[in-house]
Parts: C-alpha cells; sequence; structure tokens
C-alpha cells in the first residue's frame, strides 16, 4: 500500500509537510512523488489499495483511462483562492483565472474587482489538449498573470507569463485529511482480512462461506485438505456447481436450509457437517458450511475427558483431610503447616500406609505454589531404562519409539508447582546424580537435546526406608540426602497414634457406608477397643482394607445388633491374621518383599525345568535377556 502525490510545486512541498505531521501511525506507508506524465504513460503502476492525491483536471483525466486505487483530487478552499488572488494583484492590473470546463466565479465579479483593485477575467477549457491554446490566446491578448490549477500554472509559465497555483495549505490539509482517512480504512481492512485468514488457517475444521449463488468467497486449508481440493489453483470465485467434489453435498445445499450434525461418508472418510444460511437485513446473502472429520474429533474428545478427569497434576487433600487429633498427630500437623510456608524440599519418613502423600497434597495446597501442578511420581513403578525420559522429557528421535514433536518430562511438566518423589529410595544411583543436578541448577535437559530448560519446582519426597542406612550401604548418594531432606517429617504409624482410631473409624464410614453411620456411632466404643488390641502392620491402608471387609461382612445396617458387629469384626481380623503369610520386618520395605516372592518363584521354575533358563523364561512369560539380568541383581544365577 502506497501514498501517491502528482503536483507542481510548492504543492508537493504541502503535502510533505502534511503527511510529517500524520506519519506517526503510519510507519510503514511508502510515499512517492510522480509526474503526472508518468502516470499517462504506465496507468498500471497505480495498484489497487493505494492513494493518489491529484490536481483536480489530471484528476478527470486518470479517471477517463481507468487509472486504479483512490483518486482524491485537490479542491480549491476559499481562503486559498483569495491569497493567491492577492499575490496575482500584486503584480499586475488584470487577472486570469481559468478553470477546466466551466468557469470558476459564479457570482457577480465586481466586488472582488472592487477589494482587490484589479481586472478579473475568467476562462475555461474543455479538455487538457486545448490548455495550451488557451495560454496562447492570452498572450496575443498582452495578458501576462495567470491563476489555477498546478497544469494550466506550469503551463504559462513556460511561456513566460506568471502564475499563481490557488491551491494553497488549506487545499493540501483538506486533501491530505481525506488520503489518510482512505488509507487507514484500508489498513483496517487488510488488517481484518489478513486476521480472518489467519483464524481460518488455525481452524481444525474445514470452513467455506459462499454467495447467494454458489460461489465461494473464503475456503481455509483445512476444507481444501478435507476435500482434496488441491488441484484448483484459485478456487475462490468457482461456483459450488463447477467443482466435482462437491456432488456429495449438492443435495443439502438445494434449499439454503441450515445442514445440522449431518455425517457423511467421503473419500473413505467420515465428515461432520453444518452449515448456517447468513442473512442481511431479512434477505438470504448465502451460508457458511463447517466440516470436521469425524475421527479427528473422536480423537480430540478422547485428549479433553483425559484431561478433565485426570487428577494426577493437581493436588486434592488439604490438612482438614488428615483424620487425628492425637497429641502427636496435631503436633505434626502444625509442624507441616510451617513448612508448607517456606519453599525448602521436604522429606516426610514414615512406614507404608501412614498418609505420606496426604500430607505431601497438604503441604501443597498450603503453600504459596498451590495454584500450580502438583506431580506425584512413585519411584519404584517407573522401569529404570525409562526413568530419565519420564523425569526430564525428550526430543523428537532421541530414541526408538520417541513420539514425533518429542515430550516434556514431569519435572517440566511441574513448573512453578510441586513435584513429588514417592518411594525415594528405589531411584537407582544413575538417576540419583541427574536428580541432584536438577536441584542444584534448576534446570533440566531433555534426552536428546544439548538445551537446558530452566524450571522452578520444590520437592517433597517421600520414604519407607532408612536412607541414611542406604547411604551406609552406598545406595544413595549423601550430597542428595542432604539436599532433599532440609525439612523433615516423621509420620508415626497407626500403633504409635491408636487414640485417633476412633476418628478415623467414623471418618470412613461417613465416606464409603454412611448408610452405616448411626450403626458405627452407637457401638463406635466397643469396635475401637477391639481394634485396639490389633498390631496394624500395614497402618491406615490396613485398617481401611479391613473396615471395607467389615462392612461386606455385616451386609446391612437393618436389625442389627451389638454382637453382630463385633463378630463379625473378630471375624475380619482373624481373616486378616490368617492372609498376613509373612510379616514384615521393620527394616524391610514391601518392594523388598515383592522381590524376594518374585525370586522364590525363579527358583521354583528353574528346579522344575531342571536349571533350563530357555524353558524357565518361557514358563515365566519373560525374555530371557530378562530373566538373566534378575538372576545376576540377586546372585540366583549361582544356585
Amino acid at each position: 500500500m502506497k501514498l501517491f502525490v502528482s503536483g507542481f510545486s510548492p504543492i508537493d512541498q504541502y503535502v510533505e509537510e502534511e503527511i510529517k505531521i500524520r506519519r506517526a501511525n503510519f510507519q510503514e506507508l511508502v510515499v512517492q512523488k510522480l509526474e503526472s506524465t508518468d502516470i499517462l504513460k504506465n496507468p498500471t503502476y497505480i495498484q489497487n489499495d493505494d492513494v493518489l492525491i491529484c490536481g483536480a483536471t489530471i484528476f478527470e483525466v486518470f479517471k477517463k483511462i481507468n487509472v486504479r486505487g483512490q483518486l482524491v483530487p485537490l479542491r480549491v478552499q476559499t481562503s486559498d483562492f483569495l491569497k493567491a488572488l492577492g499575490q496575482a494583484a500584486l503584480v499586475g492590473e488584470e487577472v486570469n483565472i481559468i478553470n477546466y470546463k466551466e468557469v470558476f466565479l459564479k457570482n457577480d465579479l465586481a466586488e472582488l474587482e472592487r477589494v482587490f483593485n484589479v481586472k478579473i477575467h475568467q476562462y475555461y477549457y474543455p479538455d487538457t489538449e486545448s490548455a495550451d491554446a488557451l495560454i496562447d490566446e492570452l498572450l496575443e491578448k498582452k495578458q501576462s498573470i495567470v491563476i489555477g490549477s498546478g497544469l494550466i500554472v506550469s503551463k504559462a509559465l513556460e511561456k513566460g507569463m506568471k502564475g499563481f497555483i490557488w491551491y494553497g495549505k488549506e487545499s493540501v490539509k483538506v486533501a491530505v485529511d481525506i488520503a489518510f482517512n482512505l488509507l487507514l480504512t484500508r489498513f483496517e481492512e487488510q488488517s481484518n482480512h489478513k486476521r480472518q485468514e489467519y483464524i481460518l488457517d488455525h481452524f481444525n475444521d474445514g470452513v467455506i462461506s459462499l454467495n447467494v449463488v454458489g460461489r465461494i468467497i473464503q475456503i481455509n486449508q483445512k476444507a481444501v485438505e478435507l476435500l482434496g481440493l488441491q488441484k484448483y489453483r484459485d478456487i475462490r470465485g468457482l461456483s459450488i456447481k463447477e467443482i466435482d467434489e462437491f456432488d456429495f453435498l449438492s443435495e443439502y445445499l438445494k434449499n439454503s436450509a441450515s445442514i445440522k450434525d449431518k455425517l457423511l461418508e467421503y473419500q473413505n472418510k467420515t465428515l461432520y457437517i453444518n452449515s448456517f444460511p447468513i442473512t442481511v437485513k431479512g434477505e438470504n446473502d448465502g451460508s457458511v458450511i463447517i466440516i470436521s472429520d469425524a475421527v479427528e474429533i473422536q480423537k480430540h474428545e478422547k485428549k479433553i475427558r483425559r484431561k478433565l478427569y485426570d487428577d494426577s497434576n493437581r493436588a486434592i487433600y488439604e490438612f482438614d483431610d488428615i483424620i487425628g487429633k492425637s497429641e502427636v498427630m496435631e503436633k505434626l500437623k502444625y509442624k507441616a503447616k510451617k513448612f508448607a510456608k517456606t519453599d525448602a524440599n521436604v522429606l516426610i519418613i514414615g512406614e507404608s500406609g501412614t498418609g505420606k502423600e496426604l500430607f505431601a497434597q497438604s503441604i501443597h495446597n498450603a503453600s504459596s505454589r498451590s495454584k500450580e501442578p502438583f506431580i506425584a511420581i512413585n519411584c519404584a513403578a517407573i522401569p529404570e531404562n525409562l526413568m530419565e525420559s519420564e523425569f526430564f522429557g525428550y526430543n523428537e528421535g532421541a530414541f526408538t519409539g520417541a513420539i514425533k514433536g518429542g515430550k516434556p518430562g514431569l519435572f517440566e511438566l511441574a513448573h512453578k508447582g510441586t513435584v513429588f518423589l514417592d518411594e525415594l529410595g528405589e531411584i537407582p544411583l544413575s538417576m540419583q546424580s541427574k536428580l541432584l543436578r536438577i536441584l542444584q541448577e534448576r534446570v533440566v535437559r531433555r534426552v536428546g537435546s544439548a538445551t537446558s530448560i530452566p524450571i522452578d519446582v520444590r520437592i517433597i519426597a517421600a520414604t519407607n526406608v532408612n536412607l541414611l542406612e542406604q547411604v551406609r550401604q552406598g545406595k544413595f548418594r549423601l550430597d542428595l540426602f542432604y539436599r532433599i531432606s532440609v525439612l523433615n517429617l516423621k509420620l508415626p504409624s497407626l500403633n504409635e497414634r491408636k487414640q485417633d482410631l476412633e476418628d478415623l473409624v467414623l471418618s470412613y464410614t461417613l465416606r464409603k457406608h454412611p448408610n452405616f453411620m448411626s450403626v458405627i456411632e452407637r457401638w463406635i466404643k466397643e469396635i475401637t477397643k477391639q481394634l485396639n488390641q490389633y498390631q496394624w502392620k500395614g497402618n491406615i491402608r490396613e485398617l481401611e482394607n479391613n473396615l471395607e471387609r467389615f462392612f461386606a461382612y455385616l451386609e446391612s445396617p437393618v436389625n442389627i445388633t451389638k454382637q453382630d458387629v463385633l463378630n463379625n469384626l473378630i471375624e475380619t481380623l482373624e481373616d486378616n491374621n490368617f492372609l498376613s503369610i509373612k510379616q514384615v520386618p521393620d527394616h524391610e520395605s514391601y518392594q523388598t518383599i515383592i522381590k524376594e516372592a518374585e525370586i522364590n518363584t525363579i527358583k521354583r521354575v528353574l528346579k522344575k525345568t531342571n536349571g533350563n533358563k530357555k524353558d524357565a523364561a518361557e514358563i515365566l512369560g519373560m525374555s530371557r535377556s530378562t530373566l538373566w539380568r534378575k538372576l545376576s541383581e540377586t546372585d540366583a544365577s549361582k544356585l
């Protein structure tokens, strides 16, 4: 888009002065001066979006030869004309006013002649070719002063006459105002058009806009792809009747009625189609068609559902959700609330089932990071060979199976929030050094990337093993231990807080079996007395499992007696003792027990196959390499 100026000096200088005043709002505007003769030789040089300021006479000529763009003719302002007349009167007694096609002044000239003390003659020329002849005629009449447009004045000066242009600063200001208003409108139109194109081209659906006779006004790239219209170089302006690919829609577009939620098969695709009529002042003005790929809709729906129902990235528990009024629990909650006010890393120590994640989530929700992600990671659940890519993410092509575009890691997703590392003691030494680097430098580097990504996360870790003992055994880094255990919470076992049993039973009943609430409340003292006699190796988790079995035995709260309640509770606890085949030593983790059970199974199968590892691997449903690895980890291969 350009602004062209065509005019005789000093008009061009006036225009430049006015443009400078307004230029601040049009930083990218190109201003160019053109001689009228150049435009006459090449009328197509002016483009549709350009604006041209020119004299009134040449304006008529440019219109005749169909010069494009917006033409703004200079219009004579009264103040400018009077100024030119006054200047002319100072140098001569007779003045010739020359206009295009008609005389300039329509009223009686006597008053002007009296005021300016000059004789006024008026002439006009029907076309530019006759302008020279008119100047020559004036010379023959011994006339020497001319007032008129830039064209007339330039011709008079060439013949030795004195000339005064009747366009002054006021005339130019009016013309420039009009030109800039046109430019502003053009800029806004272009901006809106580009914005619409951007929106349409980034739409997930195909969009086609038709006029009232079915010609395509606008179509986005998605619609071209869905309908396979790439072979058409410029599809805008074509009628859909001329395009074979629209045949499957012709039946539905006959009568300007809208299409609602229509599923149609097209070129091995299922398309979901809607159309909406456009009405302007009560009259039909075309329609808009929205086309979607049904398979893509289903994919998007699945993603949305996963995001809506995936609670893994947010903390749902708060301190009020932690049940227990015992002195040890009250002190613990008070301490944890103080920890929540800081940003230091926290290590939560406690047996399995004591509520370590419950405390971690509560600390997060009471902290300044509560509105940010809470990413919980079970370190024992992630295979060692996948741990680095899960923790730190990976770039596209980092390894076989890496998804296109790569994937952010869990630490990256937790930016500004909290990472909860559950079962911290299960992290292998190879990963401990990388985790330490994150804690020290606050950056992550995706697998396959040379670029570090700054992160801001708080670490809350939990363990049910003695980490200092693991440090002594060389299984855990001492520097990592100190980085993580800035603040410590030691959670008591259920056996250390049995005075909370009553509240725990009532809370569980209210949450899971509210129809039994009146029964449990009636005999809660007797129930907790019985539960107090039991040793809770599995802590809260074991208690809840027993309560669930207990309610299953009760079946219904109707017509139930105290003896029924106590008998079923005793039976529940006896069943639990029967199920607890192996007591877990205090120094062992449940992961250790699981590994021992796995090795015992491998031993039995190897004995059955007389030590044939290939047959044993087939029976166990694992590869020989996996079997070899498990044997090497436990030295079972020596057996």
